[in-house]
């Protein structure tokens, strides 16, 4: 696979476009408290988000919490987080530039992320309300979370392209191994919030310290 044929730039929400993690611990950590669990430090968030918010509870929570404790955390946190999701989440530096550099380019921009469907529409709105997203999916109940391939088969419906002339660009080794299971190539975002040995063991072809660097991977590329 090459990046001659690439005409679709998709992207993981949390940890690549947006630093969400501040919202994330707080509402979090706000519903583990709830529940007379011990909250979590704002550092060991980066490791515990990235396979959607139950996984992430579970990750967050003691080893030996019961089920419904879990549930109750997770229904506290869907509580919360929508009306916090936006407080201390800021844009990546650079991401902006690149995300109107590649639309001004003709490139089809997506977003496919692991949180909740709604809420991703409403943070990418917030954020990126000049971007002409195709579309931003994320957990709608139905589609598996990645690294299941069947949202990435989606896309190239929705897109009307082959799995060939699309990136993935994300921040965890769950990105990656979403890309190569449906064909993208793969774009290791540095920046985020596992860094590049994770990305790299887990197929990046692209290791981008920054947004900046991927801009400039994609001219050279001649996307732009």
């Amino acid at each position: 696979m090459t990046t001659t044929k690439l005409r679709a730039l998709l992207f993981d929400l949390d940890g690549t476009l947006l630093n969400t993690l501040p919202d994330i611990a707080g509402a979090l950590n706000r519903s583990l408290r709830a529940e007379g669990l011990p909250e979590r430090a704002l550092a060991d968030y980066g490791h515990i988000v990235g396979g959607g918010i139950r996984e992430a509870i579970r990750r967050a929570a003691p080893q030996d919490t019961p089920q419904q404790i879990l549930e109750a955390v997770h229904r506290r946190y869907q509580g919360d987080y929508p009306f916090h999701c936006t407080d201390l989440t800021r844009c990546y530096p650079g991401i902006p530039e690149l995300l109107r550099a590649l639309a001004q380019a003709g490139i089809a921009l997506g977003v496919i992320s692991n949180k909740t469907e709604t809420t991703s529409q409403h943070i990418a709105g917030h954020f990126f309300p000049d971007i002409p997203f195709r579309f931003v999916w994320g957990n709608n109940g139905q589609r598996p979370l990645k690294p299941a391939a069947d949202a990435g088969l989606q896309a190239c419906q929705a897109l009307g392209l082959e799995a060939e002339a699309v990136a993935y660009v994300g921040d965890s080794d769950v990105d990656m191994l979403f890309a190569r299971a449906a064909g993208f190539w793969p774009v290791g975002a540095a920046w985020g919030y596992r860094g590049t040995q994770e990305l790299r063991q887990a197929g990046a072809q692209w290791l981008c310290a920054d947004a900046g660097a991927l801009l400039d991977q994609c001219r050279q590329a001649g996307l732009c």
